[in-house]
C-alpha cells in the first residue's frame, strides 16, 4: 500500500519487563483512501522497517508491504519508495541493495469455500429452528422434553430447507405437537 507520511515522532526508548531496552517511533500517515492513521513501530519487531521510518519526513510517499501476524494485527514487513520495496530479511545484502524489489501477494484466501458457507447456513437454520421449536412448545407454560423440541426443530428445518414441501406431515399437521 502507498502511504503519505504526515509526521514521524521522536525516537522513544522503553524498558521491557525482562529489563531489555527497545525503541519505538510512531508514524502518522494517510493511507491509499486518504484516511489519516497511526502506526507504532518497534525496533525489535522489524528492524529494517524501523530504521527506514526514522528517516521519513512530512510529504514522503512510501510503499509499505503488510502482513497479518499470529495475533491478527497488520504488521509492516517491508518498505521502499513509490516504486521499490526493501525486504525485511536481507537488507544488508549488496546484491539486493541496488535492485528494486517487488512484493508478491499471498495466494489463497481466508474466505470460506462454497461448501463451508453451505454448512454454516445449515447450522444457522438448525439453531434458529431449535429456538423456534422451544418458543412454540413453551406456549402457555407447557413442559416439553428435549426429544419433542428436536423433532419439532427438524420439522421446521426441513420446511425451511425445502425438504418438506410435499410431505403430508408438514406444518399444516401440527396437531400432534405436545403442548
Amino acid at each position: 500500500m502507498q502511504v503519505n507520511v504526515v509526521d514521524v515522532s521522536n525516537l522513544n526508548t522503553h524498558t521491557a519487563k525482562n529489563g531489555r531496552q527497545y525503541q519505538s517511533i510512531e508514524v502518522m500517515y494517510k493511507n491509499d483512501q486518504g484516511q489519516a492513521q497511526n502506526k507504532k513501530l518497534m525496533s525489535f519487531a522489524n528492524p529494517a522497517v524501523f530504521k527506514a521510518a526514522q528517516d521519513w519526513t512530512k510529504g514522503d510517499v512510501v510503499h509499505v508491504s503488510t502482513e497479518k501476524d499470529s495475533n491478527g494485527y497488520w504488521q509492516w514487513t517491508a518498505v521502499g519508495g513509490a516504486d521499490e520495496v526493501s525486504d525485511k530479511r536481507d537488507e544488508s545484502s549488496s546484491a539486493t541493495q541496488g535492485a528494486a524489489k517487488t512484493t508478491t501477494r499471498v495466494s489463497g484466501s481466508n474466505y470460506e469455500t462454497k461448501e463451508e458457507r453451505a454448512a454454516r447456513q445449515v447450522m444457522i437454520v438448525r439453531q434458529s429452528s431449535i429456538s423456534s421449536a422451544v418458543n412454540t412448545l413453551s406456549i402457555e407454560g407447557s413442559k416439553a422434553s428435549a426429544n419433542d423440541v428436536i423433532s419439532l426443530a427438524k420439522l421446521y428445518e426441513g420446511y425451511v430447507m425445502g425438504e418438506n414441501d410435499s410431505d403430508p406431515n408438514s406444518l399444516d399437521d401440527l396437531t400432534d405437537v405436545p403442548l
